[in-house]
């Protein structure tokens, strides 16, 4: 089993130092929350065409993150072991192509290398932080098809809010296409919510 951890955002990596891009985060922010709603819209056997996820919500630990993914994926823990020696390999094949940079000095590729292997466990974590998040968002979507879902409502807050506007572009480009919309709006009681529509 992964040990999952917030690490930061996207790292930039040259010989020139090590950059953070603020604006892109670690999925891991989001990744509980994406698994709240795996869990909500696949809590019975019934098809029901919306599901809205409540405003007072325990909380899921973390520890459950696992054992609801393999619910739905048998085999998520061998997929993502699996891709993250592809992106081990990606590291190494940077580094080896760093090597045959013939503009750069010999210090230059040092520097740059030293620098990819002092962030390399960074890197990785981050990797598969992001497997777990677009994995579930698999899961999620294959649900909205199966279970013939129209609608999600969620509070609205920055992490819904993406989350929502990630499983609209799966929903998009998937196959079959699906229409869907992502939406700000207020709920009987004066709330502010997020509203996924598909058609």
């Amino acid at each position: 089993m992964s040990n999952l951890h917030y690490v930061g955002p996207r790292v930039e990596i040259s010989h020139q130092g090590i950059f953070y891009k603020r604006s892109k985060e670690d999925k891991y922010i989001y990744l509980m929350s994406a698994v709240e709603i795996l869990k909500d819209i696949d809590n019975d056997y019934e098809r029901k065409p919306s599901y809205s996820h409540p405003f007072e919500h325990k909380r899921l630990e973390e520890d459950n993150l696992h054992t609801v993914l393999e619910q739905h994926e048998y085999d998520v823990e061998e997929c993502i072991t699996e891709e993250c020696k592809k992106y081990k390999q990606k590291i190494e094949h940077k580094i080896a192509h760093i090597q045959s940079m013939p503009h750069l000095t010999e210090i230059d590729k040092e520097v740059w290398i030293k620098n990819i292997e002092i962030m390399k466990e960074y890197k990785i974590q981050r990797a598969m932080n992001k497997m777990y998040y677009f994995h579930c968002i698999q899961d999620i979507v294959y649900l909205i098809q199966h279970k013939r879902i129209k609608e999600i409502t969620v509070p609205f807050n920055k992490n819904f809010f993406h989350i929502l506007n990630t499983i609209k572009g799966a929903l998009i480009t998937g196959k079959p296409s699906l229409d869907a919309k992502v939406m700000k709006q207020y709920d009987k009681n004066d709330n502010m919510i997020a509203k996924l529509t598909i058609r």
